[in-house]
């Protein structure tokens, strides 16, 4: 290595160790925290209350939708059995038929699907609503400056329990009703 190359690298090396310190005492001075919402979900009396009411609702609506493609399925074996001994007008307007309640079937279970995600979004939203207030008290009270989700990103490779604020936020969720 030339003499220049050499003075070179050991300014960079100095510059590099004089400042580190520096840098070092700012990233001390933010104090981050990590939040399970899964953790809380599963752990919490309240969000366990809502959770049930969604499956509630899930299994009614899934109920709903058996019942009529039973129903559909009867129609179906109907059309089948009969069409032998029709005549094929009286053959095509079954299956005009038939194709309607299957129209109105598929209709009928989108509905359905749609209105379960809409519940499932609402408990979502609601749930945040009434977990922000939780998360900035102890944030406050620990003097964090950020909190992460653990669940919504994947460049969180790794936390320390002594920054997961997740039993406490359960804690203070179920004290408040």
């Amino acid at each position: 290595m030339s003499r220049p190359a050499r003075t070179l690298a050991s300014l960079a090396l100095v510059a590099l160790l004089s400042t580190t310190p520096a840098f070092a005492q700012v990233v001390d001075t933010i104090r981050i925290g990590a939040l399970s919402l899964s953790y809380v979900a599963r752990n919490s009396k309240t969000a366990k209350a809502a959770i049930a009411e969604v499956e509630d609702f899930e299994k009614k609506k899934t109920i709903e939708v058996e019942s009529k493609a039973a129903e559909l399925q009867k129609q179906q074996v109907a059309l089948q059995q009969q069409s032998a001994s029709m005549s094929p007008r009286a053959v095509a307007d079954l299956q005009r038929a038939f194709d309607k309640s299957r129209l109105e079937f598929d209709r009928f279970a989108q509905d359905a699907r749609a209105e379960i995600e809409a519940m499932q979004t609402k408990f979502d939203a609601e749930f945040r609503i009434r977990l922000a207030p939780i998360v900035d008290e102890i944030s406050k009270e620990k003097g964090l400056h950020l909190v992460f989700g653990l669940e919504q990103t994947s460049m969180i490779l790794w936390n320390s329990p002594a920054v997961d604020i997740s039993a406490e936020v359960v804690r203070r969720l179920d004290a408040t009703k």
